[in-house]
């Protein structure tokens, strides 16, 4: 291609008359070009946005592309309700894209995380001139997987977010008034920079305080929760679309939903690497999965636009038998797959034992494992599945988690031979606390022969009880892809806490209203009738 010209700025009215701003980059040359649109709520001009985005590269492959600023962000009129009206807005822009001068009247969509939200959101609308979309490392149910996790709140993501996206909301707000612009945003930046310290422990967390004392853009409200739950929009969606994931993205298991959920049309395609959310690099964590595992080695970016650009030019996604490309993590080594889940996974129990054995030779004998949870003292989040700028995602040695009286630790002996998991894990806990709600944590760790103790995927569970009642507690881990080598063991964690990541469980039946908490006494019940296993789809 021979250059690009690039259009700032430039008006898109909506249906109610308020004009958002948007950048269109332009292939030099005659055209009739496809059309892809990207709308952001962090500024279309960010160069760290724009990196996730390469409208240049997508120039460059024969497209126009077009970057928007959505309603009531940076260049774009109009007040910002997180997600609330990114249907309509994103109807009326395809159609205002599809008659720009060169375009063929084709558009598609791509971006990655709101970005990939409001793709759902728009083509559930139906506009006519929407013929495929690219929604990558993406969220499915909001009040499971984006504000919150099996109902506890998804603390580090949510309020590390509302404050990022306050300094806009303050620049609006204080528009004309200088020092009281100065004054706010200094005492924002002085909230932002306590991460990760006084910003997260600040409760309580029911209403967020932080979030009340500059009313700032919310995840959890529940107009935005509402407007963001894509099964409610996907129903409509017939066009293809494009899934790219991360294992260790915090949106891992909604991208791989939302292609479960697509696969029943024909068009879709599911990747996956062992990625977090804002780094598709081979490094994650202290593990180095090399150039192999990065998203430069597959051209993450390239790929999406020469599949979105061959889905516009000609109407219909690319021919694929093997639709699904996953990254098996510990054999090092990408494969493509028919389907998913894998049918050829089989469903493997491994029981939690008395002796901090984790076993596949039927039930061990019966005990109870107690420990104390305190929440002034809580296990640390340490890597993982998370998006927050403190601690870091991926995945990093568990003995500092593991050597907590507070943590129990079940292990495999020595693995004589390979075993490979892929699908999705899940625990069954026989459990009881003292109190009237607690939270059951549970995590799955990849043991290397000198100790070392990687995490691979975890989950959470928020439960009422009735104190000293046992009952049964189902914890979803989500997905992954992962060889245990032979000379490695599988370890369990069971724990109550992880700590910025999820907000503590107060153990008290006000907890989120007031802030008040209590130790809980915490009992897991093992082997005999209790049944306390993990299940791990073993291929």
């Amino acid at each position: 291609m021979a250059g690009v010209t690039i259009e700032y700025d430039v008006p898109v009215p909506m249906r109610d008359g308020v004009v958002l701003r948007a950048d269109v980059y332009r292939p030099e040359g005659p055209g009739p070009w496809p059309v892809i649109v990207s709308r952001t709520p962090y500024d279309k001009t960010d160069n760290y946005e724009l990196q996730f985005l390469d409208p240049l590269l997508a120039a460059r492959r024969g497209l126009i592309a077009v970057v928007q600023d959505v309603r009531g962000r940076f260049a774009s009129e109009g007040e910002f309700v997180p997600l609330v009206n990114e249907a309509a807005d994103g109807a009326d822009t395809i159609e205002w894209a599809a008659q720009l001068p060169g375009s063929s009247g084709a558009v598609g969509m791509w971006g990655i995380s709101y970005l990939g939200n409001v793709q759902w959101q728009a083509a559930g609308l139906d506009p006519t001139a929407l013929k495929a979309i690219a929604p990558s490392l993406t969220f499915r149910e909001t009040d499971n997987g984006l504000a919150f996790r099996g109902g506890a709140h998804e603390l580090g993501l949510v309020r590390s977010w509302a404050l990022m996206m306050g300094f806009d909301v303050l620049t609006r707000r204080h528009a004309g008034n200088d020092e009281e612009l100065k004054k706010q945003v200094a005492a924002l930046a002085a909230a932002f920079d306590g991460i990760p310290g006084p910003t997260y422990q600040e409760l309580p967390t029911g209403k967020d305080p932080l979030v009340a004392r500059w009313d700032l853009p919310n995840l959890a409200d529940q107009a935005t929760m509402a407007a963001g739950d894509v099964p409610a929009h996907q129903e409509n969606v017939t066009v293809p679309s494009l899934h790219v994931a991360g294992w260790y993205d915090v949106f891992v298991q909604a991208t791989i939903d939302n292609y479960t959920a697509a696969a029943r049309r024909p068009g879709a395609r599911l990747v996956v690497g062992p990625w977090n959310h804002l780094a598709l690099t081979g490094m994650q964590g202290d593990i180095n999965f090399g150039i192999e595992g990065s998203g430069a080695a597959i051209d993450v970016l390239g790929l999406t636009f020469d599949w979105l650009r061959t889905c516009l030019t000609t109407g219909e996604a690319p021919d694929d038998d093997l639709p699904v490309q996953l990254y098996v993590m510990g054999a090092g080594e990408w494969r493509s797959e028919p389907e998913w889940p894998l049918s050829r996974a089989v469903d493997t129990r491994f029981h939690l034992g008395p002796d901090a054995r984790l076993t596949t030779d039927g039930q061990p004998a019966p005990a109870t494992l107690t420990f104390t949870y305190d929440p002034r003292n809580p296990v640390p989040t340490v890597g993982g599945a998370t998006v927050m700028p403190y601690p870091p995602p991926g995945s990093f040695d568990q003995r500092v988690a593991e050597k907590r009286d507070d943590v129990l630790v079940f292990t495999t002996d020595v693995l004589a031979e390979d075993i490979e998991v892929t699908g999705r894990i899940t625990a069954s806990l026989t459990v009881a606390t003292d109190g009237p709600t607690t939270d059951w944590v549970v995590r799955l760790c990849d043991v290397h022969p000198d100790g070392r103790s990687y995490n691979v995927v975890d989950g959470i569970t928020r439960v009422e009880a009735v104190p000293g009642e046992a009952s049964a507690v189902e914890v979803d881990l989500w997905s992954t892809s992962m060889l245990f080598k032979r000379g490695h063991r599988i370890r369990v964690q069971v724990t109550s806490s992880c700590f910025p990541r999820w907000d503590r469980n107060l153990n008290t039946a006000d907890g989120l209203r007031t802030g008040e908490m209590r130790v809980a006494s915490q009992t897991l019940h093992v082997g005999g009738d209790a049944r306390s296993f993990v299940t791990l789809p073993i291929v």
